[in-house]
């Protein structure tokens, strides 16, 4: 194996690929990256058996091949090449030994035959749907972060992809939060499945900020991605999620209106007294078109206030500040609406114009 290529392509193709890569694995071959020249091509595949990324680029292949060089290794070769340079040369030479060479800069590795490497198959797909990139990412983004870290309940480890009646519902959820973005989406038939909590949030790394359609193909087991420099293939959680438009469903009473950074700068400054070693809470005590907010631990207090536009009763209700903060800052909008019924019951938290996003937190009972 013998090519040429540009280095910052080298560079973009290492970094996507390896993200799929093993940090430890019984089989050692999947701590490797898989390299292969083709026809003025060059592949780069990582692959963990739960998510493999698959990345070409374009170089001069002057003997084709393929091989598979330790990943960390290699990845922090390329990282190191000398940027004033161009073009990186690779080339395999007789006693299986890599060879990497970027200007003055040379490195060598050891590698291992790729004949062993699980390379991914064409999926069986089911059914597919198109999203344009940035929408997919915007709707990944605003709800990962809600998703489980606890495999107790696996499908809660993963988000939920909902279509239905024309429209996609994106769904995180980990039992103390629920968080739901929405988007219209012309597709006639019925599809739901659970991608990874993991292949998502390499998902926002991958994905940019175009109008580019990224496919997405479904079989009962696995989902395939064909993003804009990459395909991305992941194993699907088994199981049905759970009723979230139940769950979603409230009668309540009372209903503030605010601007999203002054309550989030305000839960921010609340929660300095907070943190993993500190459990703490803060109450909010709404009445008289104010907001109090209080938070109380062994370090200190914070308090502090803000007006809102009011209607309904008077509360007080205590939430983790965290998860508060995580629904504020994946907003996206100039002014939130608040949806209360009683101190036991979850606070909705939705846009103050549209349905785009509906999250829901359950509040901590203060005894």
């Amino acid at each position: 194996m013998k090519f040429s290529c540009r280095r910052t392509d080298l560079l973009d193709a290492v970094n996507i690929a390896e993200r799929a890569v093993a940090s430890k694995s019984t089989m050692n071959i999947l701590e490797g990256l898989f390299i292969e020249a083709k026809e003025n091509e060059i592949r780069f595949l990582g692959n963990n058996l739960e998510l493999c990324i698959d990345c070409s680029i374009p170089g001069t292949v002057d003997v084709k091949g393929s091989c598979v060089v330790k990943a960390n290794l290699f990845s922090d070769a390329v990282k190191k090449l000398p940027a004033h340079v161009d073009e990186a040369k690779i080339e395999v030479n007789e006693s299986n030994v890599i060879l990497l060479s970027c200007g003055n800069a040379k490195f060598n590795f050891s590698i291992a035959g790729a004949d062993d490497f699980p390379r991914p198959q064409e999926i069986d797909a089911i059914d597919d749907i198109c999203v344009k990139e940035y929408l997919l990412k915007n709707m990944i983004r605003q709800t990962v972060y809600a998703v489980s870290q606890n495999d107790t309940k696996p499908y809660l480890t993963g988000i939920l992809f909902d279509v239905k009646q024309n429209e996609l519902s994106v769904v995180g959820c980990d039992g103390y939060r629920l968080a739901i973005r929405r988007e219209e989406l012309i597709h006639e038939n019925p599809l739901k499945f659970i991608m990874q909590g993991k292949t998502a949030r390499e998902l926002l790394s991958l994905l940019g900020e175009t109008d580019y359609e990224v496919k997405i193909k479904v079989s009962d087991k696995q989902a395939q991605l064909t993003l804009k420099n990459c395909t991305v293939t992941t194993r699907l959680i088994d199981g049905d999620y759970l009723n979230y438009e139940g769950v979603a469903k409230h009668e309540n009473t009372l209903f503030i209106v605010t601007d999203t950074k002054d309550i989030a700068d305000s839960i921010d400054r609340a929660s300095l007294i907070a943190s993993e070693a500190v459990k703490a809470h803060v109450l909010l005590k709404i009445e008289d078109g104010q907001v109090h907010i209080n938070c109380e631990t062994v370090l200190g207090q914070v308090k502090d206030k803000f007006e809102v536009e009011m209607q309904g009763d008077p509360i007080e209700i205590a939430f983790n500040p965290r998860y508060l903060l995580e629904a504020f800052k994946n907003a996206d909008c100039k002014e939130i609406k608040l949806s209360f019924s009683t101190a036991l019951n979850p606070v909705v938290i939705q846009p103050a114009e549209g349905n785009s996003f509906y999250y829901i937190v359950l509040p901590v009972r203060v005894h």
